[in-house]
């Protein structure tokens, strides 16, 4: 495919500019600043290194990071003058989450003087990447603690109303979570009184299937058992002063531990003392954080996503794409160039939920991928159109499950994962069920070979439904105990 390069953003175009403003946030002109003379040495390596980064920024808008890295791959951070180049540069390396050349260039501007806070910013979100994993731990230490000190209070309670279950959850958009919601609240309420709550507006398609009740100053959830599907969304004080008997908190995102630190807070805050219990939506993320609780894949409606015509076995150009949230960090900076080698190759490509990267194709000329907003089709009919379900996030994203993937599995399509930080990723045996990979090389060498072997695909196909059948199966009875108990 061929692509025309876009031209420089404005502010990128300005920033070289001699005569304006310098971008470095000093209130003096370029050339006065940044861009003052400097000797002939000097002046051929900073347009080397003002070349360089201008191709890596048209690179990174296109989605191709690998090509955009090349480029930044002359400047030496020890070396470099510019606080300008090193700052532009480092937050390029932070957007495509390379952190170690991220560290040292932003470090690099701040030692040269660069006053700008969105600097210090960035170097310090930086840091926090590169060290997350033991901040992961110590906050699940922290919460551990929190979560002996709320239970041993309570341990005399016994329940009142075990049988009335109240689920929260914001359910104002498509997504993993809102999923979750939904599919506890379709296992749990024929076997108790159940409850489905919003903290928001209910969506249309939500509101027209589920008896959901929005939380309001005089509408909240009080007495029986409470589960928290998430932790992003605020709860009000109805959750420091209605009466529960316990509390169960899905804990799925390792963004959110300062937000579970803070409904923990508040639920120690609560004079009813309830009980605090934990789940988790895989082995990965449960022993990441090292705290107790349940590991409870996120549940998947079996007779909805059901195929109900066979696969395609008449070709061998494919339709290769997944669904999800329409979120940046649901796509790997790479994606788009990803996307291009399978086109050339003669694949189609289609992204439910895919709008998100449009722009990195605005250039483009010739086969563009199939890039459609979230709800644009249902996602049960949607997966039926693919013959491969394909999917990598963001490296800064800890995919603690995937309820995209199971999804996909449940619809008998072989699934080529990027396992890293994914906790569905567990579920899957290389060469059985699906495909585990760990570069894009190894991606479409697969995805060549199911191209190449359609009885291979039927046959990864139906071992990745019967897995997700004998997951659902095996744990259907461990969930509602423990949500019953």
């Amino acid at each position: 495919m061929a692509i025309a390069p876009p031209a420089a953003p404005a502010t990128m175009q300005a920033s070289f500019a001699r005569t304006a403003a310098c971008p470095c946030g000093s209130l003096k002109r370029y050339k006065h600043c940044c861009g003052k003379p400097v000797d002939d040495a000097t002046a051929k390596a900073l347009r080397i290194a003002e070349t360089a980064l201008h191709q890596a920024w048209l690179y990174r808008e296109s989605g191709d990071a690998d090509k955009a890295a090349g480029q930044l791959a002359c400047l030496d951070s020890d070396r470099l003058d510019s606080l300008l180049i090193a700052r532009v540069a480092g937050e390029l390396y932070l957007e495509m989450h390379m952190l170690e050349p991220a560290s040292r260039l932003l470090k690099r501007a701040l030692d040269l003087g660069d006053g700008n806070p969105f600097t210090a910013s960035a170097y310090a979100d930086c840091r926090y990447l590169i060290d997350r994993l033991a901040a992961w731990q110590t906050a699940g230490c922290t919460i551990a603690a929190t979560l002996d000190r709320i239970n041993a209070r309570a341990a005399t309670r016994g329940n009142t109303d075990p049988l009335h279950v109240h689920i929260v959850c914001k359910l104002d958009t498509i997504g993993g979570t809102e999923r979750r919601a939904l599919n506890l609240y379709r296992s749990l309420s024929p076997r108790a009184q159940v409850t489905l709550w919003s903290t928001e507006p209910l969506m249309a398609q939500y509101r027209d299937e589920f008896p959901a009740r929005q939380i309001g100053p005089t509408d909240a959830p009080t007495g029986g058992t409470l589960v928290l599907v998430g932790t992003y969304f605020a709860c009000g004080n109805w959750l420091e002063t209605n009466t529960f008997d316990r509390v169960v908190v899905c804990h799925n995102m390792a963004e959110q531990n300062a937000s579970l630190s803070e409904r923990l807070r508040q639920i120690e805050a609560n004079p009813s003392r309830p009980r605090v219990d934990l789940t988790f939506p895989s082995r990965l993320f449960k022993e990441t954080l090292g705290l107790p609780g349940q590991v409870e894949y996120s549940s998947v409606d079996l007779e909805l996503f059901r195929r109900t015509r066979p696969m395609r076995t008449d070709r061998d150009r494919l339709t290769v794409g997944r669904h999800g949230r329409a979120h940046r960090l649901k796509f790997h900076p790479n994606d788009p160039a990803f996307f291009r080698t399978l086109i050339a190759r003669g694949h189609q490509v289609r992204i439910l939920g895919g709008s998100m990267i449009a722009s990195a194709f605005e250039h483009d000329r010739g086969t563009l991928p199939d890039l459609l907003d979230v709800g644009a089709e249902p996602g049960k009919d949607f997966l039926e159109n693919l013959d491969v379900f394909v999917y990598r996030k963001h490296p800064g994203l800890f995919e603690t499950g995937g309820t995209a993937i199971t999804e996909a599995m449940a619809m008998e399509l072989p699934v080529v994962i990027f396992p890293e930080l994914c906790g569905v990723a567990e579920l899957i045996e290389h060469g059985r069920n699906g495909f585990l990979v760990h570069n894009e090389a190894d991606a479409i060498d697969v995805i060549e070979r199911l191209a190449a072997d359609p009885a291979l695909r039927e046959r990864v196909g139906r071992a990745a439904r019967a897995t997700i059948v004998e997951v659902m199966q095996a744990q259907e009875p461990a969930v509602t105990a423990y949500y019953l108990k």
